[in-house]
């Protein structure tokens, strides 16, 4: 009998075999790895104060978003892959000042991907009646909108010089948070001091090619602005090729360029990869309808919108890491660490293997 052929989303590889080759019933799912999360979640809480924090220090898009004034309305659809470092904003954007009649509300476009911090188009991009094309600077304190084509030297060197500093701070934050929540799992130290020294150095040089490659493409679109639609399945593809990069970094201590060379052949393998990614866009989708409806919603509704989504991106980034740290253990690929079991030996797992006290 031929088999039905499989139509639905990427799944998973089944029960993946532990180092020791034996099976233990261990599945790469998604669903599987936010129920660890959240059975974890007494360890973790704690760093859902870094997503909420950094949400609120958006001043200018809080202030949008509570302002009772002149309110517009936005529905997003953002399809997130992995990302070491998640906020508010990143699922939901805050409704443009309403100015126009009351049939020129704002509706907010699909977002795919990683997007350049500090960086990014405002929707509409277009003004009325114009075949223009604004570039979005984006800063706590305020929007600056820059038609595309005033973009000169200048604009690139300011530019630049923000997004250096601004790669700079993300990588401290990432490398911590990302760090943290890695050695929580392990039932480990958090040890901040140790995780900025091992990792940041590595975010940070990660962070300035992603803003570098931003800046290497917006001359291109100056110059022929038709190219910039190609940027969506560019970006589609790329975010998903090399979305274990930051993860790679604190998982398995991987170096910086090998982790680039890793990454292409964990996710175009595809597999558990894939399917870890798939879900994890669904997921990000339908919370960023949710979360985007409340924050249009007024005060009340940005208030439930910054409680939701603070966790959400917590266990979100938490249940990659622990997606990371099982498999690459499971396809023998995590490098040997002795320092992670200071010299126990091996530990008594739970349920969900992790390492019991």
């Amino acid at each position: 009998m031929v088999p039905a052929p499989n139509t639905g989303p990427p799944t998973d590889d089944g029960p993946s075999t532990t180092a020791g080759g034996s099976s233990g019933g261990r599945s790469n799912s998604f669903a599987r790895h936010v129920s660890r999360v959240i059975d974890r979640f007494g360890d973790l809480g704690g760093f859902a104060a870094v997503p909420l924090l950094l949400a609120l220090v958006e001043f200018e898009k809080v202030r949008r978003a509570i302002d009772p004034v002149g309110r517009g309305f936005s529905i997003s659809l953002e399809l997130l892959l992995p990302s070491p470092l998640v906020t508010l904003w990143r699922f939901a954007e805050p409704p443009e000042p309403f100015t126009g009649s009351p049939r020129d509300e704002s509706f907010g476009s699909p977002s795919f991907g990683e997007s350049a911090p500090g960086s990014g188009s405002t929707t509409p991009t277009r003004s009325t009646g114009s075949s223009s094309v604004d570039v979005t600077i984006e800063t706590p304190v305020e929007t600056v909108d820059i038609p595309l084509e005033a973009v000169d030297a200048e604009t690139m060197v300011w530019l630049g010089l923000a997004l250096v500093a601004y790669g700079v701070i993300s990588a401290i934050l990432m490398a911590a948070y990302v760090g943290g929540i890695d050695r929580r799992l392990r039932r480990e130290p958090i040890a901040i001091g140790s995780c900025l020294v091992t990792y940041a150095p590595r975010f940070v040089l990660y962070n300035l090619v992603v803003f570098g490659a931003f800046l290497l493409v917006v001359p291109v679109f100056v110059l022929v602005p038709p190219l910039a639609v190609l940027a969506i399945p560019a970006i589609i593809v790329l975010g998903y090729v090399f979305y274990p990069v930051p993860f790679l970094f604190v998982v398995d201590d991987t170096a910086f360029l090998e982790a680039f060379r890793r990454s292409v052949r964990l996710t175009t393998a595809g597999g558990p990869v894939l399917s870890f990614a798939f879900w994890h866009v669904v997921v990000g989708a339908v919370s960023s309808l949710v979360l985007s409806l409340l924050v249009s919603a007024g005060s009340a509704g940005f208030l439930l919108a910054l409680l939701g989504s603070a966790p959400l991106a917590l266990v979100l980034t938490a249940a990659t890491v622990s997606f990371f740290q099982e498999h690459l253990e499971s396809d023998g690929l995590e490098t040997t660490d002795d320092s992670r079991n200071d010299g126990r030996g091996t530990e008594e797992t739970d349920e969900y293997e992790f390492v019991v006290d």
